[in-house]
């Protein structure tokens, strides 16, 4: 995924906090439900198969649903089977299944009529492949039809052969558009998270696409589509217990056919291989200048008010250093400069600072945000600057409170997806703004001073600038050392890899 889109989605105040359950209601320790989202059903088939159901109220005319299978790229152990689990995710809108051996186009000849379009309708990641669906109404009937082409989509495709060599097509297409991208990413993942699961599957590598025989993508799918590895999410206007009936009818008599493949642990970044500095100087690609520090994802706390004080945290950190980036480029656009943390997805957790320079301003770009970060650990934010991020915070969480209605419901059902499979709740923005309220005024800056520095000095400090003018530089690297070294020398804590 590019580093953009990863910054847009981490900024988004859905917020996933708490340990989620397996069984019935979560309304034991989940405060009133808000106007707009109804306490989350958790639940589990006795097949395996985990459901998690968000009744609410929004400006939306249907439900979102999304099917979650807990294999992606991560999972493509054996031999040929490198980028497998994407091609079967585009196999599944495209191929007949038992029941219609003859439909080509079963999934969308009865999909499409009771769906919104979308500009894609599923994705596969490191961990997992999803498909997700909008409906325009909330029939039951309708989310029952959906329900059974989500069934018929685990455990009925036919893998046709002119179905499999469409979208064999179809992802060599796609990975290609993606390439270039695909190719700085994936240099970038590996010297800041080296060993981390987006490095070691390269940037979602598909080297066996164009090969791979019906028999090979068969066993792929049979070993990963199966009921304990199966999630489905339903968020919208919808009856719970008429919802859960209706998971039960269309999958609870699924059995696996074979043994249950058992995920292996996700590979952990390797700190002491982590690359003080990296460039990239591709032609088209970004102009930015970041620093960064990358640590293992911290354990889950255990209780609801801890994690919510964990995540409010990240905002108010993320928000103190963004508006003192901003501050010191106040004639800038919004975005070109900014912070954000990424906990978990990816693989690790990941505190980042950066600045989209233009033009071959990289040098200032870098000395900025490199003095910034520098700062930050000597000095730290200052009482007047803390204060202003407690204020901002409270009033970005109480405009999404506002909007809670707008938000659409297969986004959400995205969330809570990665939510229960992370073992966490989501927590409504108008819950998070009461408890930030509450206790936000009692983080004072030698609070956020001494968290901001054990967060920065639980990994090495990665310095990279990406910009098609360094492929002119020579000694890129040493070149773009000696700016941050003396960024951190000027700004009192030394060195690249130091504070």
């Amino acid at each position: 995924m590019p580093l953009r889109t990863r910054y847009a989605r981490a900024l988004r105040m859905v917020v996933l906090v708490a340990a989620a359950a397996a069984t019935t209601v979560r309304a034991d320790d989940t405060p009133a439900a808000s106007a707009a989202w109804r306490p989350v059903v958790t639940g589990q088939l006795k097949n395996g198969v985990r459901y998690a159901i968000l009744p609410r109220t929004g400006k939306e005319p249907g439900i979102g649903l999304l099917l979650r299978n807990a294999g992606g790229f991560i999972a493509e152990r054996r031999p040929g089977e490198r980028g497998l689990a994407h091609l079967i995710e585009h196999i599944v809108f495209a191929s007949p299944v038992r029941a219609a051996p003859d439909d080509l186009h079963h999934f969308p000849r009865i999909g499409l009529p009771l769906t919104f379009p979308a500009p894609t309708a599923g994705s596969t990641s490191w961990r997992e492949s999803n498909y997700f669906l909008s409906t325009r109404t909330t029939r039951p009937v309708d989310l029952d039809t959906l329900l059974g082409l989500f069934r018929e989509a685990v455990g009925d495709l036919t893998f046709r052969a002119d179905a499999v060599d469409g979208e064999r097509a179809s992802v060599m297409r796609e990975m290609a558009d993606k390439k270039s991208g695909n190719a700085i990413f994936a240099d970038y993942i590996a010297a800041v998270a080296p060993g981390s699961p987006n490095d070691v599957i390269d940037a979602q590598n598909s080297d066996d696409v164009p090969t791979a025989s019906i028999a090979t993508l068969r066993a792929l799918y049979h070993r990963l589509y199966q009921p304990r590895a199966t999630m489905i999410v339903v968020v919208g206007n919808v009856d719970v217990g008429q919802t859960r009936a209706l998971i039960e009818r269309r999958f609870g008599d699924w059995t696996a056919t074979g043994p249950t493949a058992v995920p292996a642990p996700p590979p952990m970044i390797h700190a002491d291989r982590i690359a003080p500095v990296s460039v990239s100087s591709q032609a088209g690609g970004r102009r930015t200048a970041l620093v960064t520090v990358t640590m293992p994802t911290p354990a889950v706390p255990r209780t609801r008010q801890r994690q919510a004080e964990v995540t409010l945290m990240d905002l108010l950190a993320v928000r103190a250093v963004g508006d003192r980036l901003a501050a010191a480029q106040s004639a800038s656009p919004p975005g070109k400069v900014g912070a954000f943390i990424e906990n978990g997805d990816p693989g690790f957790r990941q505190i980042m600072l950066w600045d989209n320079f233009t033009g071959d301003q990289w040098r200032p770009a870098l000395s900025g945000v490199r003095s910034l970060t520098c700062r930050l650990v000597t000095v730290g934010f200052s009482a007047p600057e803390w204060a202003a991020a407690r204020t901002n915070v409270i009033r970005d969480l109480d405009q999404r409170s506002a909007n809670m209605a707008d938000m659409a419901n297969v986004e959400l059902a995205k969330d809570l997806s990665h939510a229960v499979a992370d073992g966490r709740d989501l927590i409504p923005p108008d819950e998070l703004l009461r408890h930030a309220r509450a206790w936000l005024p009692t983080v004072s800056v030698k609070d956020g001073n001494r968290w901001w520095r054990r967060q920065w000095r639980a990994g090495p400090v990665h310095v990279r600038v990406e910009g098609p003018e360094l492929a002119a530089v020579p000694d890129a690297v040493g070149v773009v050392r000696a700016v941050a070294d003396q960024a951190a020398d000027d700004a009192g804590c030394g060195g690249t890899t130091r504070g």
